[in-house]
């Protein structure tokens, strides 16, 4: 059997010195590197010439489609040279050396023709293994695309990213899909990939902190328009994977109603969160997906967090 050939595929929008070092960092372990700019415009350019220059192959969309078709794009190109497998990434993920080797690693020790996709076990803070491991590899929940290696039959197989969600728990369906179409989603023992994962606020509630056992009393606030991905996201993904997976949907739907509650306590003004929260839940009702609304955007850029930053926080 021939070795496998592995493409790393990042997204980009708006990249920054980070896009550099995250390319540089992967380069060394692929077969090669396409990057994939989200409509970042014409201020992207000599980040994109740099990118370029350390041996990316470079596709540039000219209007912001979302992080899902971003990533198939280059899925679709890493096939046109040959690769078996590809690893996708964020512009900021910088990955250790010797991370696709220890993936590529993990999936042939656990190559038993169900391996749908592989994750390491730590994405940042984030422990994505959730079941005992053996031979290195452990059964993995609500994985980050981040990092992921994911066979090219697999996509053949069950289809690309879901482009309809645009951006927020597409990789959470790509999962619950996997599991449902009988494929095996892991994690590999040990590994890690640091990240950012935005600004840390404290918990709140009346304009009182917040410790219970088992609750953070830091939360991480998203950038308010991302609200309408992830509340008409979320109540998409419920409704269409219930039946397949309904212990993870119930728990998830129960932490992120708490987020949602969280994150509504502390905006300002609270009505234009709210108005984003209404059109999210209109807009899944009626199974109107893609892109937010344009004249929701200005509601959302209103939205500030009242609420005071954790010192390890940072601006997201």
């Amino acid at each position: 059997m021939s070795a496998p050939s592995v493409w790393a595929v990042v997204s980009t929008f708006r990249p920054g010195d980070q896009a550099e070092r995250a390319v540089s960092s992967v380069r060394p372990q692929v077969d090669g590197v396409v990057v994939v700019d989200d409509g970042s415009g014409p201020t992207a350019a000599p980040v994109l010439d740099r990118l370029s220059h350390l041996g990316a192959e470079v596709v540039v969309f000219p209007t912001n489609r979302g992080i899902a078709a971003a990533l198939n794009r280059g899925v679709d190109v890493a096939r046109s040279h040959g690769a078996t497998h590809v690893v996708t990434l964020d512009q900021d993920s910088v990955v250790p050396d010797g991370f696709v080797s220890a993936l590529a690693e993990g999936a042939a020790r656990a190559a038993d023709g169900v391996i749908g996709a592989l994750v390491p076990e730590f994405f940042a803070a984030v422990r994505q293994a959730r079941g005992p491991m053996r031979d290195g590899i452990s059964d993995a929940a609500n994985v980050i695309q981040s990092g992921m290696l994911v066979p090219l039959s697999t996509f053949e197989a069950v289809g690309g990213l879901r482009e309809d969600f645009f951006i927020d728990l597409v990789d959470t369906e790509f999962e619950l899909r996997l599991r449902a179409a009988g494929y095996r989603v892991a994690a590999v023992e040990g590994l890690r990939l640091g990240h950012a994962l935005g600004a840390k606020y404290e918990r709140l509630i009346f304009g009182r902190p917040v410790r219970l056992p088992g609750i953070p009393p830091e939360v991480t606030l998203s950038t308010p328009f991302r609200y309408f991905y992830r509340v008409r996201n979320r109540l998409v993904l419920n409704r269409e994977h219930f039946g397949t997976a309904p212990a993870q949907i119930l728990r998830d739907t129960v932490l992120d109603g708490l987020h949602f509650a969280n994150a509504l306590v502390v905006a300002q003004p609270r009505r234009a969160l709210w108005r984003v929260y209404r059109a999210a839940v209109v807009a899944a009702v009626r199974g109107r997906m893609g892109r937010m609304p344009a004249a929701l955007a200005p509601i959302a850029a209103a939205v500030r967090w009242n609420a005071p930053l954790r010192p390890e926080g940072g601006a997201e």
